[in-house]
């Protein structure tokens, strides 16, 4: 039985997110040039972003295109709200001119939920504040799971802004669901102890850490959230906690890389690092393969949480 939303992975099965993963693959597979399908076919579809995205955005829109499906963009500056109008009383009122589903991003984690609850339309998260972003993560389990990788065991160092990373939030639960470890490593600023869910490590040495990872996950530095000055730097930031060239070198033989998007190059990691990346072993680099592949599993998304059948 699938959820009527997805906002969050925290309560969601491990078979439902196995079958999305599995959808996704379909697609992918069937996506030969100029394909399209009818699974949302008479179906529209509501896509509204209240903070900036490109990757989430369009992914979502063209799913919903190559699905057969209508977008209806709904943006702040369009928003009656600006009238006086309540966000409830302008998804009440899109619901009423025929949207069979709401897809947004909101810089206010449970607002959207609360009026999900209310409504028996699907919504699905494309993002919220510091909270989660699930397809995010689902996309990144299956971009391992189509390089053959059994995540059961597998160890993800996950390095970043963990404190606003909703990123990581979700992986709290999607790594764990399919019995991989996770390690979180930043600075004390970035990472407090609160913050840590059970069963989940962390660190504040990077070097320390490095040696153990199947998967470096390096989480986007994210400066429209530094308004208080938590980190001195982003040069301090880069020197001890980027990828550069020698920290490289500390890595199993074949460890991935991986980043949600978009890569601060010269902060998450170096342009020297990048460059011999490229050069020696590009394979390890799934960055572009992240963002291929957040179409199919929005695909799926949309095809099992909306059309709620498998066809």
């Amino acid at each position: 039985m699938f959820p009527k939303d997805l906002l969050s992975l925290e309560n969601i099965p491990l078979e439902v997110m196995e079958d999305i993963l599995d959808r996704a693959a379909y697609y992918k597979h069937h996506d030969v040039e100029g394909a399209f399908f009818s699974t949302l076919k008479g179906k529209n579809i509501a896509v509204s972003f209240w903070e900036p995205s490109t990757r989430t955005r369009s992914s979502f829109e063209l799913a919903v295109q190559k699905l057969g499906g209508n977008t209806i963009r709904y943006s702040p500056e369009m928003a009656s709200e600006y009238k006086g109008e309540t966000i409830e009383d302008t998804i009440r009122t899109l619901i009423s001119i025929g949207i069979n589903a709401f897809i947004f991003r909101h810089s206010s984690p449970g607002l959207v939920g609360r009026i999900a609850r209310m409504v028996d339309i699907p919504f699905i998260s494309g993002g919220e504040g510091c909270y989660q972003h699930p397809t995010q993560a689902l996309l990144d389990l299956f971009t391992l799971r189509e390089r053959g990788l059994n995540l059961h065991g597998l160890r993800v160092v996950m390095v970043g802004d963990i404190l606003h990373s909703r990123v990581a939030r979700s992986h709290f639960y999607a790594l764990s669901a399919f019995g991989a470890g996770l390690t979180l490593v930043a600075p004390p600023v970035f990472l407090p102890p609160e913050l840590v869910p059970p069963g989940v490590d962390s660190s504040h040495r990077l070097e320390d850490t490095l040696p153990r990872g199947d998967v470096v996950y390096l989480l986007r530095i994210q400066g429209e959230r530094q308004e208080k000055g938590l980190i001195p730097s982003l040069r301090e930031y880069a020197a001890l906690f980027g990828l550069n060239e020698v920290r490289l070198l500390l890595l199993k033989e074949n460890a991935l890389i991986m980043h949600p998007g978009p890569v601060n190059i010269g902060v998450e990691i170096s342009y020297d690092a990048i460059k011999m990346l490229h050069k020696e072993q590009p394979g390890r680099i799934l960055i572009q393969d992240q963002v291929k592949n957040g179409l199919y599993v929005r695909m799926a998304v949309l095809d099992l949480l909306v059309a709620g059948k498998v066809n």
